[in-house]
Formats: C-alpha cells, structure tokens, sequence
C-alpha cells in the first residue's frame, strides 16, 4: 500500500498482523498443511504457518495462506507444532528467535500420521498451564494492589495527622531561602505608581526548584481597599506563567504578603521573575517597601514593560520553599494562587519500572555465556531480577523498550544472594541496541545522545551498591535498559546469584 502525499510516494507496512504475534497466545505451525491442522483448533488459538527465512526477517503465513514477514519474536508462543519431515524448517525458526533474544523456546511437538490425538492432548495441558500461570500472576496482583491501598492509606493517614499536629501547634514547615529586608528611604519612592501599566517586576535571585511562595513587604495599602491588582511569577528563560494572583488592596497587609504557589517548583532550574500590576485605577496604589543599593543591575527593580531600571534599589521580597499552604507564619499574610497556567506535568518525575515490565527481562547475549539453567530470572514478587555472571566474561540482560523518553537517570540497587559468593560487578546501560550497550559495558566508547551508563560498581555480600546511569542529553525515544554482571576476580563464580531491584526512571515532563 502507498500513501500519496502532494507528488511524493512513500511505502507504508502494516504491521497489525505483527503486533497480534506480540498480544496473543500463538501456536506456530512448520511443515504440516492447512487441511491436516482441525479447524476447532484453529479457532480456539492464533496459529500461523513458518514459511522460512529472508533478509533476517521471519515469514509466516495465516489460515488463508496470506504472507507476511515479522521482525520481531512472537511473545506468547503456545508450541511448535512440527511435522517429523521438516525438523530443518524447526532448527531456523529456533535459530531466528534466539537471534531475537529469545531464551526460553516454546515446546516442540510432533504431527505425524496416527498421533494427532496425543498432540491436541499436549497443547491442551500446555494451555492449562497458562491458564494456572496467568492464575497466579492475577492472585499476586491483587494482593499487591491489596497491600499498595493499605500502604496508600496508612501514607495518608499519617500526612493528615502530620498536618494537623503543625495546623494545631503553629509550626512553620516552610524554609526560608531568601530575603531582602526593607530599607528605610526618605525618598518613599512608590514603584508602582512610577511604572508603566504593565507594572514592575523582579528576577528572584534563587534557583527555581523548590520554591513554594514569594513574599512582598508592603509598606501602604493604598487609598481605597478595593483597587484591583495582578501578580505573576514567570520564568525568564521561556516565558511561561508558572502561577497568577487576582487580589485587592484590601487583602494586603502592611508588612509581609506571602504569595503562595499552588505547588512548589521541579523540574529544569530556571530564572524566576515575579511581576506585580494595578489593574486600570488612578487613585493612590499601594506603597511597596525596597530593599537597600543594589549593584548588580539585573536585580534592580524594573519595569515590566520595557526591563528598564525604575530604582537601582530591589523589592524588599523574601523567598520560601517547602510545602506551600501547610502553616504559614503568624506575622505573615498569606495570599494563595487563583490560576495555575504552567503545563502540571513540566518539571523530573521519578517513575518505577513496573513488575510486570521485569517478567520481561531475557538474557541479550546468549552467544557469548550459557548455563544450564537461566542465567536472566524474574522475579516480579521481589520487584527484582537475578543475573548470574559467568566464570569468565559477563551476563548481560535486557529489558525490552523499558526506557521511556525524556530519561534523566536510570537507576537500580545491586547486591548478592548468596553469603558463599565472590564479589561481582553490577552495571546498567540505556541504550538502542545490545551492539550500543557492549561498547559501554567494555569502555569501548564514551555514551553518546540519549545513552545512559552506571559503570561498574563492586559488591560483596551483605553490601547494596546504587546504580545511577545519567543521559548527557535527552530524546524522545523509547529505550532498552541493560544490566550486566560479572566476577570481579577471575574466581569460580558458583554461588553467585548476583539481584537487581528496584529499577527507577527520572524524566523530565
């Protein structure tokens, strides 16, 4: 199919048959023709037929004969249903699934003349074994979900008494990080009432994160109680609104107004800029009290029109971090944002990795290491995965597109199961692809756009080691996470049942 756009034609895959063999319990077909397969089997599972390989992708075909190729393993293959006739055709689907990661291959059974009883009968006890695995999976879900509720509420519970208690004795949770404490001037210059109609406005000269409310000190409240005013706080760098204020002369005090944000700052740092303006009024504003001289000409106090100085002086302002609206002091006058216009979801957010991403966790170079068992185990109810590292070389897992766009860091706790262990080497990769992340894992490279690289870090027993990758740039892209483990001596690694837990994903929006 094309798509024809102005005189350019561009080719378009469908990829919907390709997306059902990564969500559905598939039974793969070799060598055995349509008419031979019973069609009530065909309609209680997906079965494709493996046509061969080409160009390093899989070909497969429907009920219908219908041809397509695949790029990436199915997820949930039920079985491989082979005729003894065509055990090479077997041998290259295995071949090209382990090339895909794939570590564990669905079971194989016969087709022959006479035995199709005893086949039906293996898939169905194959399928009763999904059906008391996903049983299981369910159960411990929801007594998962059943201790996250428990744990949500107890959490609530206690915020609320923690806010009663600091409500009840007049406690203060908010810190103080800066403040510019007015000055006596016998000028009493009235800032706003010298400014044009867009007022004045003041850069903070504090980091962005963290702040929770901006203080003003006033020393008059204007003739009339009802002269209508706006406040914002901006950022410098992109412009945007992150809170406004609609108030009157009547809800200023003299002395300190804090204006409370509707939430306290995160995110990338930036300038912070409060701006504050009379709304369409001739009468006497309110006075603003000012700090003393200021020489650095960008914290003077500026009009909001045109950035020109209207003092070489800076508002009398105090900054405050914390938790905004909790408790405020008892000498202060608290002013909450009407309107919030910053996108809620600017600013890091610390994502966990869910369990059931890490029953998705495979080994990614079975090429290079095996064992006769896994070497990659899930193990969702741990929120952990075991990695055992070989005697020579390292065991490198993946987690399958894991990395959402935008990551700062990724992060993960290391530590060893096993008190007769050797100590092991833990490291984590965000990466593209395995090729990418080997060149990491071995100091080939430096991480490039978008990578992400703990480096190794050395663990004995009883000791947990915090493994934090940091991307030096951002994309847009989802990502592998890898985690890579190996002997730290060239000792016997028995006992080495190297865990890690807790995967964590920073980003940013």
């Amino acid at each position: 199919m094309t798509v024809v756009a102005t005189q350019d034609t561009f080719p378009v895959h469908n990829a919907t048959r390709e997306m059902l063999l990564l969500k559905e319990l598939t039974l793969i077909v070799v060598g055995v023709s349509r008419q031979d397969i019973p069609g009530p089997l065909l309609e209680a599972v997906k079965t494709v037929w493996f046509e061969g390989v080409e160009d390093d992708y899989a070909l497969f075909s429907d009920e219908s004969a219908g041809r397509y190729q695949v790029s990436e393993a199915p997820l949930l293959p039920l079985a491989v249903i082979v005729d003894p006739a065509a055990m090479d055709a077997k041998e290259e689907l295995h071949k090209w699934m382990q090339q895909r990661g794939v570590v564990q291959l669905p079971p194989v059974i016969g087709w022959g003349r006479g035995g199709e009883v005893e086949a039906v009968s293996s898939m169905v006890g194959l399928v009763a074994d999904h059906v008391k695995s996903g049983a299981r999976r369910l159960v411990l879900s929801s007594k998962e979900l059943k201790t996250l509720r428990s744990l949500n509420d107890d959490l609530q519970n206690r915020f609320a008494a923690l806010e009663a208690f600091l409500n009840r004795h007049g406690l203060q949770p908010l810190d103080l990080l800066f403040s510019n404490e007015p000055a006596e001037n016998p000028l009493n210059p009235n800032v706003l009432a010298s400014s044009s109609v867009d007022g004045v406005s003041q850069i903070l000269p504090v980091p962005s994160s963290g702040v929770s409310g901006v203080a003003v000190h006033v020393e008059q409240t204007g003739s009339r109680p009802d002269i209508k005013l706006r406040a914002q706080l901006m950022t410098l760098e992109d412009q945007r609104i992150v809170d406004t204020w609609h108030f009157s002369s009547g809800d200023l005090s003299t002395g300190w107004n804090i204006f409370g944000l509707s939430r306290s700052t995160a995110g990338l740092r930036r300038t912070l800029e409060f701006r504050m303006q009379v709304e369409e009024t001739e009468d006497e504003v309110p006075l603003l009290s000012v700090g003393g001289l200021q020489p650095v000409e960008m914290f003077h106090v500026r009009d909001a029109a045109n950035g020109l100085s209207v003092l070489k002086n800076s508002l009398a302002l105090q900054v405050w971090g914390g938790i905004p609206g909790v408790s405020m002091p008892p000498h202060a006058n608290y002013i909450p944002a009407q309107s919030q216009q910053v996108n809620l979801d600017e600013g890091f957010r610390d994502m966990p990795i869910a369990p059931g991403i890490l029953e998705h966790a495979s080994l990614a170079n079975s090429d290079e290491v095996s064992f006769d068992f896994e070497a990659i185990m899930p193990l969702p109810t741990e929120r952990a995965i075991g990695c055992h590292p070989p005697a020579e070389g390292m065991t490198i897992g993946q987690l399958p597109a894991a990395c959402p766009p935008q990551v700062i860091r990724m992060s993960a706790k290391a530590f060893i199961d096993n008190s007769r262990a050797a100590d092991i080497d833990f490291a984590i990769v965000v990466a593209k692809d395995l090729g990418a992340a080997k060149a990491l894992f071995k100091g080939e490279r430096e991480q490039s756009v978008g990578e992400a690289f703990s480096g190794w870090k050395t663990v004995s027993y009883g000791e947990t080691a915090h493994l934090s990758a940091f991307a030096g740039e951002r994309i847009g892209v989802w990502q592998n996470v890898y985690f890579a483990t190996r002997m730290n001596e060239t000792t016997g690694n028995d006992f080495a049942w190297a865990k890690f837990a807790n995967f964590r994903a920073v980003v940013s929006g």
